[in-house]
């Protein structure tokens, strides 16, 4: 879909709405202004491009604390971010977020994963998910 039209929104309406039925729930943004869980947390979190740049791409380094928030009622959330317009692929970075997930065995632990993907969807990346 296009921008501005409420895909995070009914992103974190939907999680809300699984967590209220007992669904293990966590929300993955996926756009570079890693604004998808904010009414979730009530912040903008830190993105896993961030953080891995902050440990110079060493997954190894970190644990599920540093890139797992905790939203309304115990969803969880993550922002995967991205590179700004034009510089590099979006999908790398989503990659790497599922990459860093299945590491800590995150998804074994979750009933429901949404992906707010981005509005404006020009990578073929972001569909592998």
């Amino acid at each position: 879909g296009k921008g501005g039209i409420g895909k995070s929104t009914t992103s974190s309406n939907l999680s809300a709405a699984f967590l209220k039925l007992g669904r293990r729930v966590l929300q993955i943004g996926c756009d570079p202004k890693h604004d998808s869980t904010f009414t979730l947390t009530g912040s903008l979190v830190p993105t896993v491009i961030d953080i891995l740049k902050e440990v110079d791409f060493h997954p190894e380094e970190l644990r599920p604390e540093d890139f797992v928030f905790e939203g309304f009622n115990g969803v969880k959330c993550v922002e995967a971010g991205g590179p700004p317009a034009g510089t590099g692929c979006g999908g790398y970075v989503v990659g790497q977020t599922v990459k860093l997930l299945k590491q800590h065995h995150l998804l074994d632990d979750t009933d429901v994963v949404i992906f707010d993907v981005l509005g404006d969807v020009v990578c073929g990346g972001f569909a592998m998910p």
